[in-house]
């Protein structure tokens, strides 16, 4: 009996101890330090190069049938497969050689140099880059007043950068773990949080957005990646072959 006393006792002096790592919260920035520590610390963070995930999607225009949906992304590569009942699209990028290519059923594009730009940005951030470095991207924050996020009481930060802002960011008060983003045409929502890898980095098992719901049955850090996936598949008829005619 006194061993199990001890072991309860330990463990919610464990549980306190993880509690007062919290900064108080004064201002944005100690919302985002606070993140940082809840979802397993800076330094994890900047040992992930990359992020493989693997999962299933559903939509509202997809009468509940799921499609499947693979994304790998890094500095350097990104590759996203989703197949579905209703379409499919592949992406492929190749950021080094400045290349990408996006088929859409069977639409082929090439991405111009706006589109890749553009992506890369997106990578960066998804890389938690606007919060390990924001000065090194230009980037502050800027505090507004608290919401609610499905019955949760959040904080809610903007990140500016060029002196507009480009992304509104809700934590969870008692978490302090990143349950919403908005941008001018998006939102995102995340749920069922889950330690992964040998990082213990908390990742959402489940994304929301106007896309669909996307329940995620893997996810995995620095995997290797097959650069065969950024060969150009063959099409019969292309948007950039309808271009030249």
């Amino acid at each position: 009996m006194k061993k199990i006393i001890l072991l309860v006792v330990l463990c919610l002096s464990t549980i306190a101890t993880q509690t007062q790592d919290f900064k108080e919260v004064k201002t944005a920035q100690d919302v985002v330090d606070n993140y940082l520590l809840a979802v397993g610390g800076a330094d994890a963070l900047k040992e992930v190069k990359s992020i493989q995930m693997k999962g299933k999607m559903a939509s509202a225009e997809m009468n509940g049938e799921n499609g499947g949906i693979e994304i790998y992304y890094s500095d350097k590569y990104v590759y996203m497969n989703i197949s579905t009942a209703m379409f499919s699209m592949k992406q492929a990028i190749d950021f080094d050689k400045k290349k990408g290519w996006t088929l859409f059923g069977e639409m082929f594009k090439e991405m111009n140099e706006e589109e890749l730009q553009k992506s890369q940005k997106s990578i960066e951030g998804t890389l938690w880059g606007n919060f390990l470095n924001p000065k090194a991207s230009g980037i502050t924050y800027l505090m507004l007043e608290n919401e609610q996020v499905d019955g949760k009481d959040a904080y809610v930060i903007d990140l500016v950068k060029d002196g507009a802002n480009f992304l509104t960011v809700f934590f969870d008060t008692k978490t302090f773990l990143k349950i919403k983003d908005a941008g001018s045409t998006t939102m995102t929502e995340y749920a069922d949080f889950k330690e992964t890898g040998d990082l213990k980095i908390v990742m959402p098992y489940t994304i929301k957005n106007k896309a669909g719901d996307v329940v995620l049955t893997e996810i995995k850090f620095n995997s290797k990646f097959d650069k065969k996936l950024l060969k150009k598949p063959e099409v019969k008829d292309s948007e950039d072959k309808k271009e030249d005619k």
